[in-house]
C-alpha cells in the first residue's frame, strides 16, 4: 500500500524522434512538444486481485474520470473501451513495485498532448514516462527519473524513445550488465529542427514496419552503418554539415521504410535544398526530421510543400530541443 502523502501531481514528457539514421534502438532526440497530465487519487485503496483484470479496474477507476484534450482526444474517441497509456503505465509501475498491488479507489487524470500520434514523435513514450512518473509517486511520493526510466523501458520496449523523454536532449541507450542504460550525448546548441507530419498516420504499425527489415547486413553495408553512426555523432556534437549529411546515411531500416512515405526522395531533395544538413524518417514514420542551423522554418516549408506534392496534407513544426526531459509538479 503506498505510503506517501502525495495525492495530486501534474507530469509532463516531451516527445522524441528515434533512430536518426543509423542510430537504429539506440539514439532519440526529446523535442519540446510535450504531453502533460494532471492526476488525483484518493486514499482508498483497492487491490488488483478484487477484478477480474487490470481493465476492469481501469473501466470502474480510471476511465469515468479521465479527460483528454490536443492530439489524444480523437485517438481516445476512436478507441473507447481501450486504456489510455498512462494509465497502463500506471498499472504495470505497480504491478513491477510490490507484492499486495494495491490501486487508488479512484485515479482523476487530464491529460493533454501536442504529440501526433503514431507518427514517429514518440507518443507512447511520453505517455508511459507519464505515467510511470505518476505510480512512482504514488508509491513513494517521488519519481525519480531512473527510476521512472527503468519502469518505462519494461512496459514499452522501446529504451531509447523512454532514455529521450524522461532524460531529454540527444540519448543514447547501452547495454551493460544486461540492463538498458541511458548515456547523454552533445548535442551542438547551434543545431536546429524542422519536423513535417503528414496528417494520416502510416496504415502499418512500428511493429509490423519492423518486418521489413532484413535480418542480416553484408559486411560492407554494416561497417558502412558503423561509420555513418560515428559520422553521425560527430556531425551532432560539432554541427559539422558535412558530417551530418553524411551521417544520415542509414543501410538497416531508411532503406526499408522509406517506400511507407510516398515522395521520400522529394521531400529529402526539397529540404536539403532549402538549407537543411541531413534529412531522415523520425522513428519509424511517417514524420520526418531535418538538422541545420538557420532557415528551419524554411526547410519545414520546403519539406511540407513536398509532402503536399504527392497528395499527403502535413503539418510543418520547428520544435526546440528539449533539454530537460521528465518534469514533476506535486501540487498537494
Amino acid at each position: 500500500m503506498t505510503s506517501s502523502s502525495v495525492n495530486k501531481v501534474r507530469i509532463s514528457a516531451p516527445a522524441s524522434s528515434a533512430n536518426l539514421g543509423p542510430g537504429f534502438d539506440t539514439l532519440a532526440l526529446a523535442l519540446n512538444i510535450r504531453l502533460t497530465a494532471t492526476a488525483e487519487w484518493t486514499s482508498d485503496t483497492v487491490k488488483l486481485h478484487d477484478f477480474d483484470s487490470p481493465l476492469d479496474w481501469w473501466h470502474q477507476a480510471v476511465q469515468p474520470n479521465t479527460e483528454y484534450t490536443g492530439t489524444l482526444k480523437q485517438f481516445a474517441d476512436m478507441h473507447p473501451s481501450e486504456p489510455n497509456l498512462l494509465a497502463t503505465s500506471f498499472v504495470k509501475s505497480i504491478l513491477r513495485g510490490g507484492p499486495e498491488y494495491h490501486l487508488p479507489a479512484k485515479l482523476t487524470c487530464t491529460i493533454h498532448s501536442d504529440v501526433p500520434v503514431a507518427q514517429g514523435l514518440g507518443s507512447s513514450a511520453s505517455a508511459t514516462v507519464a505515467g510511470a512518473a505518476i505510480a512512482e509517486l504514488w508509491r513513494r511520493g517521488k519519481a525519480d527519473k531512473n527510476d521512472v526510466f527503468e519502469d518505462a523501458v519494461e512496459i514499452e520496449g522501446h529504451p531509447d524513445n523512454a532514455a529521450a523523454a524522461t532524460y531529454g536532449g540527444l540519448q543514447a541507450v547501452l547495454h551493460m550488465g544486461g540492463e538498458n542504460r541511458a548515456a547523454p550525448l552533445k548535442f551542438n546548441d547551434a543545431l536546429k529542427v524542422a519536423v513535417v507530419v503528414p496528417q494520416e498516420t502510416l496504415k502499418e504499425s512500428t511493429g509490423a514496419t519492423r518486418s521489413w527489415l532484413p535480418e542480416q547486413l553484408k559486411r560492407t553495408e554494416a561497417v558502412s552503418n558503423q561509420r555513418a553512426l560515428l559520422t553521425l555523432l560527430y556531425g551532432l556534437k560539432t554541427g559539422d554539415k558535412e558530417a551530418i549529411a553524411a551521417g544520415f546515411d542509414d543501410r538497416l531500416h531508411v532503406p526499408h521504410r522509406k517506400a511507407m512515405i510516398a515522395g521520400f526522395d522529394d521531400i529529402v531533395e526539397s529540404a536539403i535544398e532549402a538549407g537543411a544538413f541531413g534529412v531522415t524518417i523520425s522513428g519509424a514514420g511517417g514524420a520526418m526530421i531535418a538538422l541545420g542551423t538557420e532557415n528551419m522554418a524554411q526547410v519545414a516549408h520546403a519539406m511540407k510543400e513536398a509532402y503536399e506534392r504527392h497528395q499527403m496534407e502535413a503539418t510543418a513544426l520547428t520544435p526546440e530541443v528539449d533539454r530537460v526531459g521528465l518534469e514533476v509538479e506535486v501540487l498537494s
